[in-house]
Parts: C-alpha cells; sequence; structure tokens
C-alpha cells in the first residue's frame, strides 16, 4: 500500500508538466494558424536600422513574425498580423521625415590687391572696407579691387561649388585681348562647432591666360586649399596668392541661421 501511494504521487505530478506542454503546443498552433501579412517599407530619409530599432516593439514578437532590414535597397520588409503592420506604418509615417539642419549663410569675397591703381575697379562694398583697411596695414598692397562677391544658403554637411568669369585687366596679368580669367572654388563637407562654422577643405583656383612668346596663349594655374574654422559673423581672410606684383585675397564671413 506504500509502494502504491509513491507511484501515485510521481504520476500527480507529471500530470501538469503534460498539460502545460500540450498547451504551449495548442497555443503556437494557433499563432501559426493566424493569417500573417508582409508589407515592404521603402525608407525614404532615415537610416533604415535606426528606423527599425525604433519600431520593433510594435510587432506582435509571435513565432513567424519578423522585420528585415535591407540598407542597400533602403527599405524595410514586415511580417506581422493586420494590425500591427498598421501601427509600425503609421509609426514609420512619422518617423521617417528629413532631418532638420540650420540654414548657413556664406558670403565671400574675391580681392584684388596691388600696388598700383587697378583699371575700372569697381567700388570696394561698405561691408568690406574694414577688411580692406586692415589688409593695407597689414599687407605691402594699397589699392584693392572687388573680383567676385558672392552670398551662398547651405545645410549643415553639404558643399558649395561656383565659378566664374573675370576681366584680365583686372587682375592685370599680359594676356591676349578676348582671353577671360576663369575662378572657381568648392567648400566641401560644412558642419557646426560651438559657435564655429568648419569647412573641411576649402579650394579656390583661378585660370589666367599668359601669353607665351611664339607659343601663344597659355593658361596658368594659381589658387590654393585650406580647411577653415570660421567663428560667426567674423570676416576672415581664408587665404592670399601671389600675381606678380599682385595678390588674390579671398575673405570668407559665415553665419548660421536659427532652425
Amino acid at each position: 500500500m506504500k509502494t502504491l501511494r509513491i507511484v501515485l504521487t510521481v504520476f500527480l505530478l507529471v500530470l501538469p508538466a503534460l498539460a502545460q506542454e500540450s498547451a504551449k503546443r495548442t497555443e503556437d498552433d494557433a499563432n501559426e494558424n493566424r493569417s500573417f501579412k508582409n508589407r515592404i517599407f521603402e525608407v525614404q530619409n532615415r537610416n533604415p536600422n535606426d528606423l527599425a530599432s525604433a519600431i520593433k516593439l510594435l510587432g506582435s514578437g509571435f513565432k513567424g513574425a519578423g522585420i528585415s532590414i535591407n540598407p542597400q535597397l533602403h527599405t524595410i520588409t514586415v511580417r506581422d498580423f493586420p494590425e500591427n503592420i498598421a501601427a509600425i506604418e503609421e509609426a514609420l509615417k512619422r518617423l521617417d521625415k528629413p532631418e532638420s539642419s540650420p540654414t548657413v549663410v556664406l558670403n565671400l569675397a574675391v580681392l584684388i590687391g596691388s600696388k598700383t591703381p587697378l583699371p575700372n575697379a569697381p567700388a570696394i562694398p561698405d561691408e568690406l572696407a574694414a577688411v580692406i583697411k586692415q589688409l593695407q596695414s597689414t599687407l605691402r598692397y594699397s589699392h584693392y579691387g572687388v573680383l567676385t562677391a558672392t552670398m551662398h544658403h547651405a545645410r549643415l554637411g553639404a558643399s558649395i561649388e561656383n565659378s566664374g568669369v573675370a576681366e584680365p585687366a583686372l587682375v592685370g596679368m599680359t594676356a591676349k585681348e578676348g582671353n577671360p580669367v576663369f575662378y572657381s572654388y568648392r567648400l566641401q563637407q560644412i558642419s557646426a562647432g560651438d559657435k564655429t562654422l568648419n569647412v573641411e577643405r576649402f579650394s579656390f583656383e583661378m585660370r589666367i591666360p599668359l601669353q607665351v612668346g611664339d607659343k601663344g596663349v597659355q593658361y596658368q594655374n594659381v589658387g590654393f586649399n585650406t580647411p577653415l574654422s570660421i567663428r560667426q559673423n567674423e570676416k576672415v581672410v581664408v587665404g592670399t596668392t601671389t600675381m606678380g606684383d599682385k595678390a588674390l585675397i579671398v575673405v570668407l564671413t559665415a553665419t548660421i541661421e536659427p532652425q
């Protein structure tokens, strides 16, 4: 009789475990049999991995459901119940928007410095008068003219490129009549620091036509490239290049507008 009681006790202990395992199999079968849907979402503005991390808790978590990411195609594929897919779609509409960044305003002036007066040189703008006065006290050139002055608007992370044509007489180089002077510049990877604007590389190039004996006109390249760090609203002499008895001087002012 004692042995029978032991057997019954063991049997009674096994029954709850078998019942739990059976219930789990039944629940899993029910989950697998429910109707999953598939949906591919195209990511337009953000990193797909970042978005997938943000929405993963909106999935059901049931067996067979899941989220797949393709960074190359910028897509997120979801397999889940319709109500979960709808919630994920609504979240992606809110999250997949362009990142807002401040607007950067850049005022760039290219000046020509000369020891002698420059013929037909445009008048110096009032906003550059203080810069010219400082250059006259620092450099050996007493006369200045504006080759070009341009304003640019850009977003952080962007690059700026521009090019143009100047009169050879302003540059003061020997050039065959009718051959213009070409210039171009580029500001790469603009970023913002603590009250400063940083440019990974600023490059400026000018192509000047020169009469070379009987060979005719040949173009000579002059210019420079350098990284930049500019305080807001501060006028900075970025670089200078000597051209005979004249000099090419680039002045840059940067302002970061609030969002």
